[in-house]
Parts: structure tokens; C-alpha cells; sequence
């Protein structure tokens, strides 16, 4: 990958290959998670393709996607640590595969451009009708994060884990503040995106990286921009009493998420032995948690370690039984001890990073893929290949894994304790 600065703030990220028929290019938005924008934040793509000046509706753009191969742009929000991350994502078919001669690459990123600087408005702000339909769409995503309880188990022990830090904020806001978003404060919180936030811009595909460049700088050049860096959170290590928090649910299982403080962050000194820590503590089928927890105790549905290596946090999941809660925690805590403690055979070592590499080498098969562990390295000023890294966590060492697993620290406790007899999957 190629980084070049386009103005204060911007940046241009070009991963040039030839392996897809399609190309593919998203702008990300980055700003320092708060509650009093994570909402605005997250409902502008959405209201910023409902239409532009030129193409007032969703029917009149889909007809001008249809027209260039079936091109996509889409919006998108997430969240990586304590940051927020909103914007376009668009995919188009390279230009040699036209039948008919037409410039699919410029014209996509002609509408690209439409959409991000000429939205559809209305009396000088975004339409009243597209921002309330888009309000109540993001109310019903928010309200549905509860109907997968796996995952909705990990976001309520991370809010529990960093209840008093950006990272505890969610990524779509809340419901109240989604209502309370007019037209006009949404207009103006895209002016401020523009103008004060992080840009990162992604190019992944074929043809010159100097004319992806050339197109990407007229695009800004001109925009009044006043960015300020924003100073990285701290990374907590230390806890205390480690909290224990319990909801009931009509569920027939239980999701358990026991949340660890790693000390361990992408761009620190031990992170190259970090993700074999994870692969071989519980993110492979020859980890720990899987062999011991769910294929020899048979304490679970499944379980696995999620790391959050921009925050420094890891969250271990599990769907079990409710009368299982107390062994399950119980196992998964021993089998972290069994690492710190340096119960580690050499297959163990071998296999984990195995998987780890095929991991890596898979990220080649997808834009979206690449661009998101990129961007990860990016928001740590990072700029090494994943080639590079993969390369360095082959080097890693019994010793170090040993070393990273004793940072680690349980936080917080989740339960989300179903309340339905019998068994079953709970994400319906």
C-alpha cells in the first residue's frame, strides 16, 4: 500500500492490484467517538445517497449506477476503539471490461463525487422527508441490535467495560438523540465532517495510482478545511474490582462476555505476539477455548476471543446453558492461566500460527478485506504491509506469547441470562 497526503487531514491510501474485475474506492470519515454527534454521524450516509442535485431520488441514482455496469455506492458506520468511522463506499467494473466503451471508472467517480459534495437539498439543508425516513430507519437498526444476542451480549459487556470512555459509546448513537436530529443540525454536521474530521481514502484495484491521485486532489482541492489532530486515549490497563453485570431475556440460551483489558495495542512493542495469543487462546479451531471449553467440557454452543486492538481490549463470548454459567467462566479463566503459565506445546505454537497466516493471505481476497485492516493500521500511523506483519508474528516466540498473556486482566463480566426452557440459537 501507497500513502499519500492530499491536504491537512487527508489521506490517500492506493492498494494497486489486478486480481479483482471490479474497483473499489470508500472515503472514511474519522472523529473521536461523543454523544453529542455519534448519532448525526451516523445517520448522514445514509441521507447523503438518497439523491444529489443532479439526481434527486434513490430511482434517478440507481438508474445512473445501472447505466455505469451496475455500480454501488453505498454508506457505512462503525466504530474501531474510540473512534467513529462514517462514509462512502463505492465498487465499480475496471474499465477493460466495458462492451461498449463506457468509462465506467470516471463516471462512477463522478456520481462518487455528486453524492459526497452535491447532496439533494432543500431551503439550504438536507431534505425534512429523506432525514425523517432515515431516522426511522436507524431507530429500527438500533432497536434491532437485540435480536442477534450473541453479538448484542459483546456490545452490552464493552458498554459495561468502558462505560466512562469513548469506546463505551455506541456507534449508531441512541434512539433519543436520533430523534431529536433536524435537517438543518444534520446539514451542518456534514459541513463540519468536511471540514474538521480525518479523511482517510481507500483505493483498492488496477490502473494508475497517479490518476486515482490526480482525481482524489481535484476532488478536495479547494474545500475549506481547519483540522486538528486529536490526541489519542490513553490505553487503561489497570482494573479493579472486576464488575459483574447480569440482564434477564426471553432467550432460550445464555450469552456469556467476559471483557479483559490486554494491554496489548497495534503499534506497541509486544502486538507482533499478540494475535498468536488470540488464535491459540480462542479464535481457531485448535484453540484453547474451542478444544477445552466447548469440545472436551461441552460447556458451550461456541466460544471465541474478539480483540480490539485500537482500544487494548479483548471480550471472550459464549452461548451455554444457564445453569453452565459458573463452569463456563470458570473454564475460560483457567485456560488464560494455562497460557500465562506457559501450557503451550509446540504444535499448539505451530498450528495457531498457521491459521493466523491463512487469516492474513485470505485478506487478499476482498477490497473491503484489505481496507479494513489497513485502516486499522492507519489509525495507529502505521503504514507496514500485512505481508510485513504476517512475517513478524512467525518469529514470535513461546515466550512471548507467554509474556502478553500475563498483561491481560479480567474487566467486566456480562450475562445475558435466558429465561426460555429447552435449547436452540437465539439469533433469529
Amino acid at each position: 500500500m501507497e500513502t499519500v497526503k492530499i491536504s491537512d487531514g487527508i489521506f490517500l491510501n492506493v492498494i494497486s492490484t489486478d486480481k479483482f474485475k471490479t474497483n473499489y474506492l470508500s472515503i472514511n470519515f474519522i472523529t473521536q467517538l461523543d454523544k453529542k454527534t455519534a448519532s448525526l454521524n451516523a445517520l448522514l450516509p445514509e441521507v447523503l445517497v438518497r439523491g444529489t442535485q443532479k439526481h434527486k431520488d434513490i430511482p434517478a441514482l440507481k438508474t445512473a449506477l445501472d447505466d455505469l455496469y451496475a455500480a454501488s455506492v453505498e454508506g457505512k458506520v462503525f466504530k474501531r476503539g474510540d473512534y467513529q468511522i462514517c462514509g462512502l463506499n463505492a465498487s465499480w467494473l475496471a474499465d477493460k471490461y466495458s462492451i461498449d466503451g463506457t468509462r465506467i471508472t470516471e463516471g462512477t467517480l463522478d456520481l462518487f463525487e455528486e453524492i459526497l459534495f452535491m447532496p439533494y437539498t432543500e431551503d439550504g439543508h438536507f431534505s425534512d422527508t429523506y432525514v425523517e425516513s432515515e431516522k426511522n430507519d436507524l431507530i429500527d437498526d438500533i432497536r434491532a441490535l437485540i435480536n442477534n444476542k450473541n453479538s448484542y451480549a459483546v456490545i452490552r459487556c464493552k458498554e459495561e467495560m468502558c462505560k466512562n470512555e469513548r469506546g463505551g459509546i455506541s456507534e449508531y448513537g441512541d434512539e433519543e438523540s436520533v430523534r431529536n436530529i433536524t435537517s438543518e443540525a444534520l446539514y451542518d454536521a456534514y459541513q463540519d465532517l468536511l471540514r474538521t474530521s480525518r479523511i482517510e481514502v481507500f483505493y483498492v484495484g488496477s490502473g494508475s495510482k497517479a490518476d486515482i491521485q490526480a482525481r482524489i486532489e481535484k476532488m478536495f482541492a479547494g474545500k475549506n478545511r481547519s483540522y486538528k489532530a486529536f490526541e489519542k486515549s490513553p490505553v487503561i490497563t489497570e482494573v479493579g474490582e472486576v464488575k459483574n453485570v447480569t440482564e434477564k431475556m426471553s432467550a432460550a440460551q445464555g450469552k456469556l462476555a467476559l471483557g479483559f483489558r490486554t494491554g496489548s495495542v497495534v503499534g506497541g512493542e509486544d502486538y507482533s505476539a499478540f494475535p498468536v495469543f488470540v488464535e491459540m487462546f480462542g479464535n481457531s479451531p485448535v484453540s484453547k477455548l474451542f478444544m477445552n471449553v466447548r469440545e472436551k467440557l461441552s460447556l458451550c454452543y461456541y466460544c471465541r476471543a474478539i480483540p480490539d486492538g485500537i482500544k487494548g481490549i479483548m471480550t471472550v463470548t459464549a452461548g451455554i446453558e444457564v445453569c453452565n454459567k459458573e463452569k463456563t467462566q470458570n473454564e475460560i479463566l483457567a485456560q488464560l492461566d494455562a497460557v500465562k503459565n506457559g501450557d503451550i506445546t509446540d504444535e499448539e505454537l505451530i498450528l495457531s500460527k498457521k491459521s493466523l497466516k491463512n487469516a492474513y493471505n485470505e485478506l487478499n481476497d476482498s477490497p473491503p478485506a484489505l481496507e479494513g485492516w489497513y485502516l486499522t493500521r492507519r489509525l495507529s500511523d502505521l503504514g507496514d504491509s500485512h505481508e510485513k506483519v504476517c512475517e513478524s508474528f512467525m518469529k514470535v516466540t513461546r515466550e512471548d506469547v507467554i509474556r502478553v498473556a500475563n498483561k491481560i486482566k479480567l474487566d467486566t463480566v456480562y450475562f445475558l441470562e435466558g429465561t426460555l426452557s429447552g435449547e436452540g440459537d437465539d439469533d433469529e
